[in-house]
């Protein structure tokens, strides 16, 4: 079986480097909207992300939840380089990604790699189990034949599957075993960062526990480090050391799971909370209903964007967007409801 230490010597990495493993800094990704047939016209952008903050340290899961197109996934592209930002930086290892040397970002790009929603869209149907999970050691690796099997073998051991598995092509499988399957692909170039992009969304629910605790296991193991993109809040707080709360490209809540969902601060934050299913149907929650719609990402709200539907906001939520304030420890929100110190404003 592999071992931890064939994990964790990741390709190119300094082990004399003591700062978060990942880190973007006011990252901002518009996108440009146009009109016209024959004379294209800029007449906006849609706000992505707008200026938005994040540490991931090594060994720890940082998630990022809110509705659908908040931004979470466009911030996991930025460190997949699939897309470039408009503004700001990210930073792996404390150095830009947009400025490494050509052979920096082959190491770069093996040290980070994803796993998806849905491994049936994610794996190819005419590929054997083998040849897919060896495709990035090809890649990124030199190694003999043999050697190459022998690895396959260990990845599928390591996420439980056996070797055998490896003659068989991706519709043979269930769904679970897909996703064991594509963990141990994403495994294969001894990563350092894995983006989990609603990993088990697409899974029985009997199967969700299985692969999060492979994931916690392997996390453990090698010292990786996740990315996670969920909707289900249960998902989010089994996995996470730290939560980022999005809304509208904006981070408005951030802190461990203990603080944010024992102890949410910001408005967006409880909403979102009251609106997901209780542990259990006899447990009391605050019903919280939001006035209003989304606003457009073409033309956000002024000041805090979330004032149009904020049941408790004030005048200058309107025209000034809030800084980040520490209300506790490690535990940061955007609203004006709190002073530097944390204490609730009159």
């Amino acid at each position: 079986m592999t071992t931890p230490s064939q994990i964790n010597a990741a390709p190119g990495s300094d082990s004399s480097y003591e700062g978060p493993l990942a880190h973007i800094e006011n990252l901002k990704k518009y996108y440009p909207v146009t009109q016209g047939m024959i004379v294209r016209k800029n007449v906006g952008y849609v706000k992505a992300i707008d200026g938005v903050s994040i540490d991931i340290p090594k060994g720890q899961t940082y998630s990022l939840v809110g509705e659908s197109g908040c931004g979470k996934t466009t911030t996991a592209r930025m460190f997949l380089m699939v897309e470039k930002p408009t503004a700001g930086q990210v930073f792996f290892r404390g150095k830009d990604i947009h400025k490494l040397s050509r052979k920096e970002t082959a190491d770069y790009r093996a040290s980070v790699q994803a796993v998806f929603q849905d491994p049936w869209s994610s794996l190819n149907p005419r590929m054997r189990v083998d040849s897919l999970i060896a495709e990035p050691l090809v890649t990124h690796q030199h190694l003999s034949r043999t050697e190459l099997k022998k690895r396959v073998h260990e990845l599928l051991e390591t996420v439980g599957l056996r070797s055998f598995h490896a003659e068989r092509y991706p519709h043979e499988f269930s769904g679970g075993q897909r996703q064991r399957i594509a963990i141990a692909r994403a495994l294969s170039t001894q990563p350092e960062l894995m983006i989990l992009d609603e990993p088990v969304s697409a899974l029985d629910v009997s199967i969700r526990a299985q692969i999060l605790n492979l994931l916690k296991e392997l996390q453990q193991n090698f010292s990786l480090s996740y990315l996670l993109i969920a909707h289900n809040l249960a998902t989010v707080r089994y996995m996470s050391h730290q939560v980022g709360v999005m809304y509208l490209g904006k981070l408005v809540e951030e802190g461990p799971p203990s603080a944010v969902f024992g102890d949410p601060k910001h408005p967006y934050t409880k909403a979102l909370i009251s609106a997901a299913l209780p542990a259990h149907p006899t447990n009391d929650r605050e019903e919280i209903v939001l006035r209003g719609e989304v606003p457009s990402p073409i033309n956000p709200p002024s000041g805090c964007t979330f004032h149009t539907r904020c049941p408790v906001a004030m005048d200058i939520c309107s025209t000034v967007y809030p800084e980040r304030r520490e209300v506790a420890e490690g535990h940061r929100t955007s609203c004006y409801l709190y002073t530097e110190t944390g204490t609730a404003s009159a």
